[in-house]
């Protein structure tokens, strides 16, 4: 069965007619516009990177676990509605009932009970023109969730994730891996509160400490591969965990400590 944390509702307003017999999902279009851009750690048919309206992306979502600490929190992104902006990433088809009950139980982990965010539907309107408009689930925070934060100076964000780390790795790490995928993936897109709150970063980090977080491979690079193939067990929790090592992290089974977003 589908986790309790995700609403009949929203479910019935993602996939209204792609369910079995028996009532269960079988096609699913998640949204990542996060770590979710780089980092899945779950089975998927199709990738397609595209945008959905009305929302602007802001670090305004506070993070104690995988990129901060209860007494150094960093930042993560969160949705913010915006009736004139858009906000690009990319949406993951989850088809089959094993794709879209094992990715559920990985985000209502990873985004619901560690992160805090809550699911709506969006309407997602793929790069490619020539493929159709979706509904897909994505995950935001609200004013109920006690880690986020609110309008936030873009000073005050830059700041936090200077000094921020966490098991998943610096924060810095996070935005300049998001940074990366806008400007690789969405090239004619200019993302001015992403690219300008990267260039506050680097210039407080200074040069040599930037390029090297921005160039590093973390352990949750070579586990979001490992995590996406058929035969890891379900639920992956691989990627959450304090180690440094594949082999470290199959050794050792505690609770996981989620990337949001």
């Amino acid at each position: 069965m589908i986790a309790n944390s995700y609403s009949d509702k929203h479910l019935a307003i993602m996939t209204p007619s792609a369910t079995d017999p028996d009532g269960e999902l079988t096609e699913l279009w998640v949204f990542g516009y996060g770590s979710l851009t780089w980092n899945t750690c779950f089975p998927y048919t199709a990738r397609v990177v595209g945008s959905v309206p009305g929302f602007s992306r802001r670090f305004w979502q506070a993070n104690t676990v995988h990129r901060g600490t209860p007494d150094q929190p960093g930042r993560v992104a969160t949705l913010v509605p915006d009736e004139k902006a858009v906000t690009w990433g990319v949406a993951y088809q989850l088809k089959g009932h094993g794709q879209v009950t094992r990715a559920l139980q990985h985000l209502t982990i990873r985004e619901g009970a560690l992160g805090g965010y809550t699911t709506e539907a969006a309407r997602f309107l793929p790069a490619d023109e020539s493929l159709p408009t979706r509904q897909v689930l994505v995950y935001l925070s609200t004013e109920e969730n006690p880690l986020y934060l609110g309008h936030s100076t873009q000073q005050e964000t830059a700041v936090a994730i200077a000094a921020a780390a966490g098991r998943c790795g610096h924060n810095a790490e996070y935005l300049f891996k998001l940074a990366r995928f806008m400007r690789t993936s969405v090239p004619m897109v200019t993302d001015d509160y992403l690219f300008d709150l990267e260039a506050m970063v680097k210039s407080l980090l200074g040069q040599e400490r930037a390029e090297e977080l921005e160039t590093s491979q973390t352990v949750a690079d070579e586990l979001s591969l490992t995590c996406r193939k058929d035969s890891v067990p379900m639920p992956c929790r691989f990627e959450y965990l304090p180690c440094r090592t594949v082999a470290e992290c199959h050794r050792i089974d505690t609770r996981p400590a989620s990337e949001s977003g």
